[in-house]
């Protein structure tokens, strides 16, 4: 095993048999690694580095706006805004604002991107991803394989897509985090969390579960039969298509359901004390367009277009 050392100008250099750590030191360098297990150093400058072997290989860019690319590797941008490219591994943006494609290595490994600082740009293909800070856009979706996809956007506001149809076996959760986030579901049954801030989620096809813990926000279902969390705060949903469930929970909140369809929609009432659907009628009033259950000072659902001479016991359920 030997090490190759660059200049401090602009050197361009492929690893020989037998070199497996590359240092490039200062200027624009293009290095490639091509033994399992090697370690490319950028260091200062635009540089662009590579590793081309299967397993266990490190590519860090360093300082500079680096262009860096691994297969099976662990592959770091660090500072400036960078370019990087993973199959399977790991891809770390560091701070700046960097652009990461990460994805599955065509055998086992879908790999895993962190943004770091900075407003990031990640594509995926099925990997799991996590923005970190900054205003991210972030873009991933199943691929037929089996497990849970996990999406973070991290702090600030971020953008989640969610994009293909996956399998039965594979379901995605996306989760907002901290900041005004807009998440959008995909062709399957997926998980949309806002956390906190004021967001937007949209379920697409397949039977998706829309949660808003705090802030409030706006929820559309799509096609399928939705199931919509409701957290504190005031949040709107539009049910869409099929079957869908609004859920009330015993906490600060006003439930908006702007699309409300009594044949096919149903209110679950957590925590409210109610123990029949004449508790639902005793504490409801009609407010212009909207039925609203008062369930007490601060909780009440808003059902757009109901009456209380639409409703029905079955448009409730009752938790305790």
């Amino acid at each position: 095993m030997t090490t190759y050392v660059g200049t401090l100008g602009d050197d361009n250099h492929t690893a020989a048999a037998g070199e497996d750590v590359l240092y490039g030191l200062d200027g624009n360098d293009t290095l490639a690694a091509t033994m399992t297990g090697s370690v490319v150093y950028g260091g200062n400058g635009n540089d662009s580095l590579s590793s081309s072997s299967f397993h266990n290989d490190t590519v860090y860019g360093g300082e500079g706006d680096d262009t860096v690319s691994g297969f099976d590797a662990t592959v770091t941008g660090a500072g400036g805004d960078d370019s990087i490219q993973a199959s399977g591994g790991i891809a770390y943006g560091g701070e700046g604002n960097d652009i990461i494609s990460t994805g599955w290595d065509g055998f086992f490994d879908t790999g895993r991107a962190y943004g770091g600082l900075g407003n990031d740009t990640i594509t995926g293909q099925g990997s799991a991803i996590d923005g970190g800070g900054g205003d991210d856009t972030i873009y991933d979706g199943p691929i037929g394989l089996s497990g849970l996809i996990v999406i973070q956007g991290g702090d600030g506001n971020d953008a989640i897509i969610v994009s293909g149809s996956g399998s039965v076996a594979e379901t995605v959760m996306a989760y907002g985090g901290q900041g005004n986030d807009s998440i959008y579901g995909g062709q399957g049954a997926d998980i949309l969390i806002g956390d906190q801030g004021v967001d937007l989620l949209e379920g697409n096809a397949g039977n998706d579960y829309l949660y808003m813990p705090s802030g409030g926000g706006t929820a559309y279902g799509g096609a399928g039969n939705d199931y919509f969390d409701g957290g504190t705060g005031v949040n709107y949903y539009f049910g869409g298509g099929g079957n869908n469930t609004f859920v009330s929970n015993d906490v600060p909140s006003i439930q908006v359901v702007q699309d409300w369809t009594p044949a096919t929609d149903t209110v679950q009432l957590n925590g409210s004390g109610f123990t029949s659907f004449a508790d639902v009628l005793s504490h409801s009033y009609q407010n212009g367009a909207y039925f609203v259950v008062q369930i007490d000072t601060d909780t009440a659902v808003w059902l757009n277009g109901a009456t209380a001479g639409t409703v029905t016991a079955a448009n409730f359920t009752i938790v305790s």
